[in-house]
C-alpha cells in the first residue's frame, strides 16, 4: 500500500482550524488536503480484500478530519475494512487457527462505530433537503452478519473489566437487534435482548454511572430470572442519584414483589429506624412476618419495636421466638441478654425500699436478680463464642452478670482480659 501511505502524509499536515475566514490560498490547500483524505478512502477500498488491516489503519486519519468525516462514503470505507479484519480473525478461529483476540473485539467495537457513523451521514439531508441514501443496504446486512459480534465482544471487555467499551457494545447488540427486527429480518428478540440489557445494568453499576445504570434496566427487568436483581440496581441507582422519594417508592413495590431479596426489606427497616419512624416501622414488621414468619430479621424486628417503645415483657417474647428460629442470631442474644439485666436493675431499685431487717423478703429479692441474671449469662456467653474478637459487644455486661452471680474467677479473667485491651 505504497500510495496509500504517501497519501497519510499529506494528511497529518493539514493544520486548519473550522470557522476561520480563508484566504484563496488556503482554501485551495484545503480543496487539496479534502483530495488527499479522498484519495486515501479511494485507496483504502481497492486494498479491502487483500489488506483489510492496512485500509483499517489508513482510514483511521480519514475519520478523524472534520474536512470529509460527515461523508457516508469515508465511513462504508473505513466499516468494510474492519468488517473485513473481524470476519478474518472469525475464520481463522473458526478453523482452529491461531488469531489475534485483543484484534479481534477492539475492530469489532470500531465497527459498530462506524457502521452507526455510516448510517448517520448517509441519512442526512442534502443542499436541497433531499435524503439519498446509498448505503443502507451494505449497513444492514453487515450489522445481520455482525450483530452477535457485538454481544461477543461485550462480554470480552466486561471480563477484561473495560466497562466503558462493554457497555457500548451491549448497546450496539440491542440496536442492532432492533435494527434487523425493523427492517423484517428477524424477529423480536426478547431472550438476548433482555440479557444484553441487564450487562449493560452491571456495567454502569461497575462504573458508578447511575444514569447508564438506568437507561436498560427496564429493558433487563423483561426476563424473570433476572428482574429481582435489575429491579434491585434500579433502586440503588435513584438512591445513589439523590432521588430519595423514587427509591422509597421503589423499596416498598420491591419488598412486596420480591420478599426473598433483602435488599428492599432491610432497606425500609433502616430507613424508618434511622428516622424514629417506629409506627412506620411497626406497620411494616407486620407486613413482613405476614410475608415470612420464619425469617429470623422480620422476628427480631417485632421485638426490637418494643423494646424501642420499652415494652420490655414484649420485647423479650419476640426475641426468644427470634433465637428458637435462629439460634446465632446475635442481635437477639444481646438485646434479649439486656432485657433480662434491665429487669434486675428495675427490680433491685424497687428492692432498696425494701426493710434491712425483713431477711426472708431480702433473700426472696435476691434470688429474684440472681433468676435475671442467670438468663442472662448463656446468651452473653454464647455470643462471646460466636463474636469472639469483638470483645465490646458482651465484655461489660458478661463482666456484670458474672458480678452478680458471685463467680469471681470468672471476673478476675475479664478484668485481665480489659487491661489487655486497654478497656
Amino acid at each position: 500500500m505504497k500510495k496509500l501511505l504517501m497519501s497519510i502524509v499529506l494528511v497529518l499536515a493539514a493544520t486548519f482550524a473550522f470557522g476561520q475566514e480563508l484566504s484563496k490560498e488556503e482554501l485551495k490547500q484545503r480543496k487539496r488536503q479534502i483530495k488527499a483524505l479522498m484519495n486515501v478512502a479511494s485507496d483504502a477500498e481497492m486494498n479491502l480484500a487483500t489488506d483489510p488491516t492496512g485500509a483499517a489503519n489508513a482510514m483511521r486519519a480519514v475519520v478523524a478530519s472534520p474536512l470529509v468525516n460527515t461523508d457516508a462514503y469515508v465511513w462504508y470505507v473505513s466499516a468494510s475494512a474492519k468488517k473485513g479484519v473481524v470476519d478474518e480473525e472469525n475464520r481463522k478461529r473458526a478453523e482452529g487457527a491461531a488469531f489475534d483476540e485483543v484484534k479481534l473485539y477492539s475492530y469489532t467495537y470500531e465497527l459498530g462505530q462506524d457502521l452507526a457513523n455510516c448510517a448517520k451521514f448517509d441519512n442526512m439531508p442534502d443542499e436541497k433537503g433531499r435524503v439519498k441514501p446509498k448505503y443502507t443496504e451494505f449497513v444492514t446486512m453487515a450489522y445481520a452478519q455482525e450483530f452477535g459480534q457485538f454481544y461477543n465482544a461485550g462480554a470480552y471487555f466486561y471480563g477484561s473489566e473495560d466497562y466503558a467499551k462493554a457497555y457500548d457494545l451491549f448497546y450496539m447488540f440491542i440496536d442492532a437487534a432492533d435494527k434487523l427486527h425493523l427492517a423484517g429480518m428477524m424477529p423480536k428478540d426478547t431472550v438476548n435482548v433482555p440479557v444484553a440489557a441487564y450487562n449493560m445494568t452491571l456495567c454502569g453499576m461497575q462504573m458508578k454511572d447511575y444514569d447508564k445504570v438506568l437507561a436498560q434496566v427496564e429493558t433487563a427487568m423483561m426476563n424473570p430470572d433476572m428482574a429481582p436483581s435489575a429491579f434491585r440496581y434500579k433502586t440503588v441507582a435513584h438512591l445513589e442519584l439523590g432521588d430519595t422519594a423514587t427509591w422509597l417508592d421503589c423499596c416498598m413495590k420491591g419488598a412486596a414483589k420480591y420478599p426473598t431479596d433483602p435488599y428492599f426489606n432491610q432497606s425500609l427497616i433502616q430507613y424508618y429506624n434511622d428516622r424514629g419512624e417506629i409506627d412506620k416501622l411497626s406497620e411494616l414488621a407486620d407486613q413482613l412476618i405476614a410475608t415470612d414468619p420464619s425469617n429470623p430479621l422480620f422476628v427480631y424486628l417485632k421485638g426490637y419495636i418494643a423494646h424501642q417503645k420499652e415494652d420490655v415483657e414484649t420485647a423479650i417474647e419476640w426475641y426468644e421466638k427470634t433465637l428458637a428460629v435462629d439460634p446465632n442470631y446475635e442481635n437477639a442474644l444481646n438485646n434479649l441478654a439486656q432485657c433480662y439485666m434491665y429487669q434486675a436493675y428495675v427490680d433491685s431499685n424497687e428492692q432498696s425500699s425494701t426493710n434491712i431487717n425483713d431477711k426472708k423478703k431480702l433473700a426472696k429479692d435476691k434470688e429474684i436478680l440472681r433468676g435475671y441474671y442467670s438468663k442472662a449469662l448463656p446468651l452473653l456467653e454464647k455470643l462471646r463464642e460466636l463474636k469472639p474478637d469483638e470483645p465490646s459487644q458482651w465484655i461489660a455486661n458478661l463482666m456484670n452478670c458474672y458480678y452478680n452471680l458471685n463467680m469471681s474467677d470468672k471476673v478476675e479473667e475479664l478484668d485481665k482480659l480489659q487491661k489487655e485491651l486497654g478497656y
